[in-house]
């Protein structure tokens, strides 16, 4: 079915709304729970085993996501709680990945995820009180508001530094922090936001950062596994969902691993998914070769879920469908990925910069060899670690640069952030509502860390929380669903509690999770140095379906709204693709344009 929405949920105050508000709610919403008073509290439609609803005399708790704790000890646990602050011991230590929602003491706290896989958003309806959701265009509709083309502009850049990438598409609706928590007045007059989660800090070695991985990503894929069902993994034969895949085959549960596998000659995975295999003699092994699934960029008109915002999973809607359909055919109910695992396990390389002021004659041999690996001279290094600016003062740089049209350079993967190029087919006026985001951001701009390092790692979870998300949003009504346990919270503060010195160096590839899974996967297996690229069959998706995408140029609703100039990008998209000098913003472009006609539809 094209144009359905997934799963969501809306909160509400205990006060009477009007029908001009709960009557452009989707039509499938249930009542999900009440008020003390009777009134709805939550609506929405969810899966019914991932709904956990504790009651505590009027004290109202709803876990949304899978909880392995104990109803009975939830009830103890909130019915001696004063206020919904005081919810933050719970929310730090619960497993998994969860919304959090909860009403007593006069107010209500809607919580999602420190990695921004499970967010929330807010709106203001009938003038003055404020609904929440945890997605963006269920509350656009109940409020009546359309996209907003100045962050459509913003959208289209080929990066989005912090915070502009917290901007909500649609006007009116505002999107929550994912370390907050938005605190509504129950009566419906007022809200807040309030800081909930705090980064630990980097403090572990390696032998005590990985039983720390270990022990968090044992317990998240547990939380996936404990009842014993049908579920399904990729199995790469990489660091990432290869780990996921034996832990599962540890659980109760028939675990089936899906490999895929091309004619590259650079595609080795199939050989290290059977080297791994030898440490999980229980799983069900499924080998899917890659031209079996629909090309990338194919299907773009027929996105078969509403996302609530713009993304490039919609270049490759149809073979996430594609995955997710062989799940279904092995009877999974869930699927695990990888995806959140590079963030986690590598770091950006700014964390270099963070290096040089701790370790420095460490900093100093790494970055050499960084340099030499990667043909950066030394001489852009040496600029870059010397480079003492804040936050504040890169910002502004950082928009000086955009209005100049200079792209980065090596050295600037060093900043705070990555830095944003405005391409040629943006027009005049989506050039200077970037500009006007970059200003008035300016003024409140903080940055994640102290250190630049932290910041870019934390900011990099953020970006990966926000993308998975909307990915997550494709799923089939009645299949699996998408699961990536690396971006649970428990598991991002164990990845992110790892010295930095033990984390990122330019010798070993993902150090931490080899340590984690020594003497569990093959020492073979932990000794892999490659890693597949897909840009080859992206590269082949994009020739297959040209007509198709120069067709979503020559009748652009991005142009019709005065955001684009169409003709650099029938001129880019005519020329052939090479994945090195592919330009980001074109994909980017290509998911708003995407995104705006599948709004059409729905």
């Amino acid at each position: 079915m094209v144009g359905h929405i997934g799963s969501y949920f809306v909160v509400l105050p205990d006060v009477a709304l009007p029908v001009s508000v709960t009557g452009r709610l989707p039509a499938d919403a249930e009542r999900l729970a009440d008020h003390p008073s009777g009134r709805p509290w939550i609506l929405g439609r969810l899966p019914a085993e991932q709904v956990r609803t504790v009651v505590a005399g009027e004290r109202r708790l709803m876990l949304i996501g899978r909880c392995p704790v104990p109803t009975r000890r939830l009830e103890e646990e909130i019915a001696r709680l004063g206020d919904v602050s005081a919810l933050d011991r719970i929310a730090r230590s619960l497993p998994g990945s969860l919304h959090l929602v909860a009403a007593f003491g006069g107010r209500i706290r809607v919580q999602g995820s420190a990695s921004g896989l499970r967010r929330v958003f807010h709106a203001t309806a009938a003038e003055t009180t404020v609904i929440a959701s945890d997605r963006s265009d269920v509350l656009a509709a109940a409020t009546g508001a359309a996209p907003d083309p100045t962050v459509l502009a913003l959208r289209m850049l080929n990066t989005l530094a912090h915070p502009l990438g917290d901007s909500s598409v649609w006007s009116g609706v505002t999107a929550v922090p994912s370390d907050h928590y938005l605190d509504l007045a129950a009566d419906g007059d007022g809200h807040r936001v309030t800081r909930w989660w705090v980064p630990p800090e980097a403090h572990l070695d390696l032998p005590a950062g990985a039983d720390a991985l270990r022990a968090a990503l044992t317990e998240a894929v547990d939380v996936r596994t404990r009842d014993g069902l049908v579920i399904s993994t990729d199995l790469s034969g990489g660091f990432d969902s290869t780990p996921l895949c034996y832990l599962a085959s540890l659980g109760p549960a028939k675990v089936v691993g899906v490999t895929m596998t091309s004619d590259l000659d650079s595609d080795d995975d199939l050989h290290w998914a059977r080297i791994a295999l030898r440490a999980m003699p229980t799983i069900e092994h499924v080998i899917q070769p890659e031209r079996s699934l629909p090309s990338f960029y194919s299907g773009l008109y027929d996105v078969p879920a509403l996302m609530d915002e713009p993304s490039a999973a919609f270049m490759s809607t149809a073979r996430a469908m594609a995955r997710l359909e062989l799940a279904r055919e092995y009877g999974s109910r869930v699927h695990l990925d990888g995806l959140g695992g590079d963030q986690l396990l590598m770091g950006p390389p700014v964390l270099y910069h963070d290096l040089m002021r701790s370790r420095p004659l460490l900093a100093a041999r790494r970055l050499r060899g960084y340099g030499l690996l990667g043909r950066v001279p030394m001489g852009v290094l040496t600029a870059a670690m010397a480079d003492r600016r804040g936050y504040r003062e890169w910002f502004d740089d950082a928009r000086a640069r955009l209005l100049s049209g200079r792209p980065p350079g090596p050295g600037d993967l060093f900043g705070w952030d990555m830095l944003p190029v405005i391409p040629p087919w943006f027009t005049g006026e989506a050039r200077e509502a970037i500009v006007g985001h970059f200003e008035r951001a300016r003024d409140h701009a903080r940055p994640l860390a102290k250190s630049r390092g932290r910041h870019a790692d934390l900011a990099a979870v953020r970006t990966a929380g926000r993308e998975v998300r909307v990915l997550h949003q494709i799923g089939l009504p009645d299949g699996p669903s998408a699961d990536s346990p690396f971006l649970d919270d428990r598991v991002v503060e164990a990845c992110l509690s790892l010295r930095t010195e033990e984390r990122i160096t330019p010798f070993e590839f993902k150090p931490l999770m080899k340590a984690a899974m020594s003497g569990l996967l093959p020492d073979e297996f932990l000794r892999r140095r490659t890693k597949t690229d897909g840009s080859t069959l992206a590269a082949e998706g994009f020739a297959h379906n040209r007509d198709e995408i120069t067709g979503v140029w020559e009748d652009s609703r991005l142009a019709r709204m005065g955001l684009i100039d169409p003709a650099p990008l029938l001129e880019l998209t005519a020329g052939s693709y090479t994945p090195d000098d592919h330009d980001w913003s074109m994909e980017m472009t290509l998911a708003c344009e995407l995104w705006l006609r599948s709004r059409e539809r729905g």
